[in-house]
């Protein structure tokens, strides 16, 4: 039985495939192969594995599903009861998705509180957690949270704003957390030879929560705003083209491919926030870049560089939902060449100096050098 369990959402082997065939970029594969190639006992398992068809699990399951619609948290315990024999024949377990990290920490505070396994638990956007629970039940649900959390081991943030607030918040003991840097697949993601100064529309794309495109389809340019999301519904709009409003349904989804195809045609890609201490965007922000392209990004408290993003240097960053700065980044872009064309150049250099595969890799891989 291997050392160390890891637990992911799922679709490594499919997407190993991709990678193989130059169909995809390694962005999400966690360096679980560059892990193992360092002689790290490790087993990858998908956390999203279907329950069993029994009575127990059917209302268990229900039971979570009503509970997570309500508070909007991914407490799973079946998740967790599911995996216990491998769990238990394991000596340390590692989560990497948000819902799964929590479903452990419950788990052994709850339900196997006698059992000592250590447990580390990743999280994208701690912080931000209560956002949209009732203030009825704020004052319950940080209780859990914080025997949660104090139940963890090694808890693994994806930014250095969420970690902050999240040690003071939680009161948590700053030596037991950690981040693992983001890295983007610069051999895939990667500027094509035309010149998209006069490309004749915008690029955007996210499904997660904390995008504000509210604040984008209010922005009025004489260029198209391609929207790629599960978030907005379409709407009739010459200006803006919405693609992809069925997100889980993966057949209209677009490959990896022809989203790089999209980021680099584009004369630029916007990444519009909401104010939160998550640090997103950092994928698409990082992709973007990689393929020589100006992102206006939105400057939020959970900005995972701040040192290293330089407005009208190597990006253009403005202020949560505020219109009137998208659309002068906008025009300050369409009217300076010179700016355009640094801004392109600078933005790969930044994603090769400082947000590599290997460069996340390694920070992955001294958090699993703990493990012994």
């Amino acid at each position: 039985m291997a050392k160390i369990l890891v637990f992911d959402k799922g679709g490594r082997k499919e997407r190993m495939h991709l990678v193989k065939n130059n169909k995809a970029p390694r962005d999400f594969l966690q360096g679980i192969d560059f892990l193992k190639s360092k002689k790290i006992d490790i087993q990858h398992l998908s956390s999203s594995k279907r329950y069993k068809r029994t009575i127990i699990f059917f209302v268990g399951r229900f039971i979570e599903e009503i509970v997570c619609k309500f508070s909007d948290i991914g407490i799973r315990p079946l998740s967790v009861f599911q995996f216990r024999k491998l769990i238990n024949n394991s000596k340390y377990i590692v989560s990497l998705t948000d819902g799964f990290s929590l479903s452990l920490g419950f788990y052994y505070s709850y339900l196997d509180k006698k059992n000592k396994i250590k447990l580390a638990g990743a999280f994208h956007g701690l912080s931000d957690y209560d956002k949209k629970l009732p203030n009825l039940f704020k004052k319950f649900y940080y209780r859990i949270y914080c025997n949660i959390l104090k139940r963890l081991d090694f808890i693994i943030f994806y930014g250095p704003a969420d970690r902050l607030y999240s040690i003071k918040h939680f009161n948590l003991n700053r030596d037991k957390t950690y981040i693992i840097k983001f890295g983007v697949d610069t051999s895939f993601w990667k500027p094509n030879s035309k010149n998209n100064f006069y490309s004749k529309y915008l690029f955007s794309i996210g499904q997660d929560r904390a995008r504000d495109f509210q604040t984008l389809i209010k922005v009025k340019t004489k260029k198209l705003i391609h929207i790629h999301t599960s978030l907005l519904d379409k709407f009739e709009d010459e200006n803006i083209k919405i693609t992809n409003g069925t997100y889980n349904n993966l057949k209209n989804s677009f490959s990896d491919l022809t989203i790089r195809n999209l980021y680099q045609d584009s004369f630029a890609v916007i990444v519009p926030l909401k104010d939160v201490f998550q640090p997103s965007g950092y994928s698409v922000t990082l992709q973007a870049m990689a393929c020589g392209k100006p992102v206006i990004l939105t400057l939020t408290k959970g900005l995972w560089a701040p040192n290293i993003f330089k407005s009208f240097e190597n990006c253009i960053l403005v202020s949560p939902k505020n219109v009137k700065e998208i659309e002068s980044a906008i025009k300050n872009l369409e009217s300076d060449p010179n700016l355009y064309k640094n801004i392109c150049i600078n933005a790969r250099k930044i994603v090769e100096e400082f947000f590599s595969i290997n460069a996340a890799n390694q920070s992955t891989l001294e958090i699993f050098e703990n493990f012994k």
